[in-house]
């Protein structure tokens, strides 16, 4: 091996020093003045050009930087602009297991994370691109966590093909990784925030300037000051086009490339033309400039698309976030000790320590230990399950009782939790309905503005070169779709804060035009139609010795005298009830229940039926199966079994009844038992109920509604509902539901009440009339207007006023939303 090879082997992460600075990717000499830098590992690394900066990036961002670590050898020199070669280190096995997975019959399916997209027209370009190469079988982009599926077969498509042509598209993609993610969520952010400031300072400046010009159009104005005030506006108005219109164009010409029309074409020409007509029009001294005109257009379509980032941005779910809250490090037993290791290292046969308190990192079976576990992460109920040996346990529920030791099923890769995730993510990956409409229309519609203005700017060619590019460019500026392209999201922005203001946090607002046309209701039950806590339901008494008065009373105190040594959650029902006096000696036995002593030294147990016969052997059985029963005994004398349960929130009753009088069909599908569901419902207006379902089967019997044409809504409040929440055409996550819930849902009902349901439907179907009035309007303008324009009666300033007026229009209709009434 060479001394250069060797010095790197003894210091891989820092090559020897020369006289000249080295390139820490490839070792070449990065020339003077080069300001090529990528951190890595906490230092500034030097790097000779962008290909080995884009590379080094790429490695980094990639979670390989230990890569620079181990290397024996300087990397070799890219081309300026990175290829496949660049991604090849995508292709190591080893590397791809990280965040894509081997399917049956050599599929593989990979999760990239994208940068640079911005609207729906993106997500086609990209799953059309990549679905163009050989090998691809599936393709889908979520716009909303940037993110992006692709199913492909391994042997004729390696992963660095991938890669390529997503940058050649103009895109960038890196492993779809939390940290990733959350990188490139707060720098698209910060990117769109500089744009937009830049744009708004930009109309302040050239706005006071336009003022002062219209003002000496009126009054008279030296020309000297007229062209100082106009080139002033040029030198701004150009930086403002170049800086923050620079994505319109962007966008437009990456989609020209690949042989789309998109909506950013016809704002980037007008943008441009108009400028480029301004600018002659400052040389030469002669014609009108529209430089407020231009900026100002350009800020309110940011600010628009800002707001919608922003939106997505904020509620986005991480699933890695899910499976960041499970323990970093469990104890793996080994030979006769318990030793910490990182959860995933975990394998198939491992035995693992789970305190008492503690949530499960994989997927095992119960060993050694007894205790009882929350579960509602599956089945939604909080009532626990009593666990002891050879019973299965699940990666993501909560150990409340006890110290267990495990078998590990497997790694949290295969435990039942992440498949619940991926469940979520093919659920939310489906685009909402107006995007879809969008992509069908979008590319229609503007070859028609562009064939018009075209059309326009010959026929008048023809007739009056002079005013041939004015009258076109009235004809662009006029027809630009902003009052039909605000009508939906002016209206559903306006609908979603009067929601806020009633406690409703809407989250996906497409989710309201499909709210408004619903027809199905399914409800979960537990912690939705009920209030998710533990209450007594009933007492029954078993003792011979019947005191006068106070039965209830008595026993009740008694119970709490000994739930106060329990850690089981039946326990807090009983924490503001007085305590019979003198009982000590109490004993909680996980699994069982707890015991304790009177003051007349007589042995009292409250628990399971197992537990309590030990000492009161002539306990009789439960009385029914609709309830969670525990039993309280005296030795050889059973005193009562209680019954506990999830009670009916009070109004759950009278805002079903109002929705289905409205006419929509209304379910309950619950993971709770059969007979607990049943109850429930008769005291429901329910046209169906259905218990003891997974959430695999109620995303089931969505799916079997959605097949028959249902518009439907789903309320639940779990992270079993997750599934069901995503996929539904609307969705509501009650008060209290969990992080999970609340992330999944298009609406979050802050209060404590189901009346919230029936408010966001009403303004729901409020919002769709506002809509089709908006939509009215602007084809109504659009319809006069164009004609008026292309006739030449409408110069250019008259056609941005008339186009900003319209859309003002839109936005004082949408705002009648904001107030009570219609």
């Amino acid at each position: 091996m060479t001394a250069r090879v060797e010095a790197i082997a003894q210091t891989p992460s820092s090559p020897a020093p020369r006289e000249q600075t080295r390139c820490f990717h490839c070792g070449e000499d990065v020339p003077a003045g080069s300001d090529f830098k990528v951190e890595i590992e906490g230092a500034l690394r030097p790097m000779c050009c962008p290909g080995c900066e884009a590379v080094a990036t790429l490695v980094r961002d990639g979670g390989l930087a230990a890569y620079y670590r181990r290397r024996t050898d300087y990397g070799e020199r890219p081309d300026t602009t990175p290829g496949a070669a660049a991604f090849q280190i995508y292709d190591q096995p080893e590397v791809a297991a990280g965040f894509s997975t081997a399917e049956s019959d050599g599929i593989c399916h990979a999760r990239l994370l994208l940068g640079g997209v911005s609207c729906a027209a993106c997500t086609w370009l990209i799953e059309q691109g990549l679905s163009q190469l050989e090998g691809v079988v599936e393709v889908n982009v979520n716009l909303q966590h940037q993110r992006l599926d692709i199913r492909f077969h391994s042997d004729q498509l390696p992963l660095s093909r991938v890669f390529e042509r997503i940058e050649r598209l103009g895109y960038h993609a890196q492993p779809f990784l939390a940290q990733a993610q959350r990188e490139q969520l707060d720098a698209d952010h910060r990117r769109s925030l500089r744009r937009l400031a830049v744009a708004g300072l930009g109309m302040m400046q050239a706005g006071m300037f336009a003022i002062a010009l219209h003002a000496g159009d009126l009054q008279g104005i030296d020309s000297e000051y007229r062209d100082l005030m106009r080139w002033v506006s040029l030198i701004i108005t150009g930086f403002v086009v170049l800086y923050s219109a620079r994505t319109f164009f962007e966008n437009a010409w990456r989609h020209l490339r690949a042989g789309a029309l998109v909506m950013d074409l016809p704002v980037a020409l007008a943008i441009g033309l108009a400028w480029l007509a301004s600018a002659w029009a400052t040389l030469s001294g002669s014609g009108q400039v529209y430089f407020d005109s231009v900026v100002m257009f350009t800020f309110f379509l940011l600010l628009g698309r800002f707001l919608e980032q922003r939106m997505r941005r904020r509620f986005q779910l991480n699933w890695y976030e899910v499976e960041s809250a499970l323990p970093a490090v469990v104890q793996r037993r080994e030979d006769d000790s318990w030793t910490p290791i990182p959860r995933v290292a975990v394998i198939r046969g491992d035995h693992l320590l789970v305190p008492a308190g503690s949530t499960l990192a994989v997927d095992g079976t119960v060993i050694k230990g007894k205790g009882s576990v929350r579960e509602d992460t599956f089945n939604g109920e909080h009532q626990p399950r009593v666990i002891g040996p050879g019973d299965t346990v699940f990666a993501g529920t909560l150990n409340l009782e006890g110290a267990l030791e495990i078998a590990a099923a497997g790694p949290f890769s295969e435990s039942r939790l992440a498949a619940l995730q991926q469940s979520v993510g093919r659920a939310s990956g489906a685009k909402p309905l107006l995007w879809r409409l969008a992509d069908r229309v979008a590319g229609a519609f503007v070859l028609a503005v562009l064939l018009l203005t075209s059309a326009t700017a010959l026929v008048w060619y023809s007739i009056d070169p002079a005013r041939a590019l004015w009258v076109s460019l009235s004809v662009l500026v006029i027809s630009c779709p902003c009052a039909l392209a605000l009508a939906t999201p002016a209206a559903l922005t306006s609908a979603a804060a009067a929601l806020r203001r009633k406690g409703v946090l809407v989250h996906g607002e497409n989710a309201l035009d499909a709210l408004a046309r619903a027809d199905t209701l399914v409800v979960d039950k537990t912690g939705t139609l009920t209030t998710g806590r533990f209450a007594i339901e009933t007492i029954v008494p078993l003792s011979g010795e019947q005191p006068q008065t106070g039965q209830d009373t008595a026993l009740c105190a008694v119970a709490a005298a000994l739930q106060r040594a329990s850690r089981h959650p039946v326990a807090r029902v009983f924490d503001q009830q007085a305590a019979a006096p003198g009982f000590h000696d109490a004993l909680y036995e996980v699994g069982a229940g707890v015991s304790a002593r009177d003051a007349e030294q007589r042995e009292w147990r409250m628990g399971s039926a197992a537990f309590c016969r030990a000492i009161a052997p002539e306990l009789p059985a439960a009385p029914d199966q609709q309830h969670y029963w525990v039993a309280l005994v005296r030795a050889d004398a059973p005193q009562a079994w209680f019954a506990f349960d999830d009670r009916l929130r009070p109004e759950a009753a009278a805002q079903l009844q109002q929705l289905q009088q409205a006419g929509l069909h209304t379910e309950m599908l619950s993971g709770d038992s059969a007979d607990r569901v049943a109850t429930a419902a008769r005291s429901l207006p329910l046209d169906r109920a259905t218990g003891g379902l997974s959430p695999e089967q109620k995303l089931a019997r969505l799916d079997e509604l959605q097949k028959e044409g249902r518009v439907v809504v789903a309320v639940g409040d779990g992270l079993n509902d997750g599934p069901l929440l995503a996929q539904a055409d609307a969705s509501f996550a009650v008060a209290d539901a969990t992080d999970l819930a609340r992330a999944q849902a298009d609406f979050v009902i802050e209060g404590r009440d189901l009346d919230a349901v029936g408010l966001t439907w009403r303004t729901a179907l409020r919002c769709r009339r506002i809509i089709l009035q908006n939509m009215a309007w602007a084809l109504g303008y659009n319809g006069c207007a164009i004609p008026l324009a292309a006739c030449g009666l409408v110069p250019p300033w008259a056609a941005a006023l008339g186009m900003s007026a319209s859309s003002l229009l839109v936005v004082l209709n949408s705002l009648r939303l904001t107030r009570n009434g219609n």
